[in-house]
């Protein structure tokens, strides 16, 4: 499994480190498990939370009565999978350029500016079905909805696939599950809560504060302000250098009765401080202490410093012990198709060992 893993799938690192990146900012990200034919081995792609679907009231994908995967392929993929038999060889219309609101905000949020995509979306869906010519129903199946996987292209509605969502040793016909949910902060339903939902409040407000203070800055040290329409600058239209004298033209009067700068203020105080108890205030609440060492007693136990550092890192521990979990099942679905899928032999020989795999 460790070849696999680190010699064949050479996507898995990648995809996992953008799982855990997505994490910790939504507080749910999945990765799906399954064998690829066009590759000839197993794949396990990270899935983003907004393309997993499930029912309101699911509690967790076992038992969840339909799970969607929201999918975008190219014509030439399409193509391809329809040639390999993967899916239906039917006539699909032009993809559809549109994107839905939450694609547009989230390409907003990135940086980028994505009003069409040129890609077919299909929706494969995990769903308990009655299909009445299956050759595989029992008796004893009568009335009772078993597990398929359906493809279907969201636009033309065209049905691309079922297939069955079984093990044929099975008897009970237990769905498979081919996706696994990474978890950051449980939630009160099937989505759990990401630092987005913890401190999203008060980094909305600190990032206004410190835009606040930056603008008072700027203008208390560049000010602006009014001047007489008859008052004359010579290059006026360049600003003044160090050690710099303009002459200038005054209608009437002094210079100073013909200029009036505004009266910008030094940046407040009390901002900075509201700023500072907001920042310690979100740090609180997601548990994200900054330990200072220097602050400690040179004389204190080892005991007592392990047991701080230990309180400090209390809710990194669980969040990494519920990604623990999660990888220790997404392992067994590795595992389950190493078993029924991989190769003989591996592709070389161990160093003073057998190449025979199973």
């Amino acid at each position: 499994m460790n070849y696999q893993l680190t010699e064949r799938m050479v996507e898995y690192r990648p995809e996992h480190e953008r799982m855990l990146w997505g994490l910790g900012l939504s507080g749910n990200a999945f990765k799906k498990v399954y064998f690829d034919p066009s590759l000839g081995r197993q794949v396990s792609m990270y899935v983003a939370a907004e393309d997993v679907v499930v029912p309101y009231g699911a509690s967790n994908l076992e038992t969840a009565e339909r799970v969607t995967h929201v999918m975008r392929k190219t014509k030439n993929e399409m193509a391809r999978l329809q040639r390999d038999g993967f899916y239906r060889d039917i006539d699909l219309p032009e993809p559809t350029n549109t994107m839905d609101e939450v694609e547009k905000a989230i390409a907003e949020k990135m940086g980028f500016r994505a009003e069409t995509d040129d890609r077919y979306k299909l929706l494969e869906m995990q769903v308990d079905l009655i299909i009445e010519d299956d050759k595989y129903r029992d008796e004893d199946d009568d009335g009772i909805a078993l597990p398929y996987i359906v493809t279907i292209e969201k636009y033309s509605q065209e049905i691309l696939a079922i297939r069955r969502n079984w093990n044929p040793d099975d008897k009970l016909k237990q769905k498979r599950n081919h996706f696994v949910h990474y978890a950051y902060v449980p939630g009160f339903g099937f989505y759990a809560f990401g630092l987005i939902h913890l401190v999203g409040a008060f980094a909305k407000s600190g990032t206004s504060i410190l835009r606040q203070l930056v603008d008072a800055g700027t203008l208390s040290n560049l000010p602006g302000g009014f001047k007489t329409k008859g008052l004359r600058v010579k290059g006026d239209d360049t600003p003044i250098a160090p050690a710099e004298w303009r002459d200038v033209d005054v209608a009437s009067g002094t210079m100073r009765d013909n200029i009036m700068p505004l009266p910008y203020k030094e940046p407040s105080q009390v901002l900075a401080a509201l700023l500072d108890r907001i920042t310690e205030e979100g740090r609180r609440l997601a548990a994200i202490a900054d330990l200072k060492v220097s602050d400690m007693s040179a004389q204190a136990p080892v005991g007592t410093t392990l047991a701080i550092l230990e309180r400090q890192l209390k809710t990194m521990s669980a969040v990494q012990a519920r990604v623990h979990a999660s990888l220790r099942m997404e392992f067994k679905l590795l595992k389950a198709i190493i078993r029924d899928f991989a190769p003989p032999e591996y592709a070389y020989v161990p160093e003073g060992g057998d190449p025979a795999v199973k």
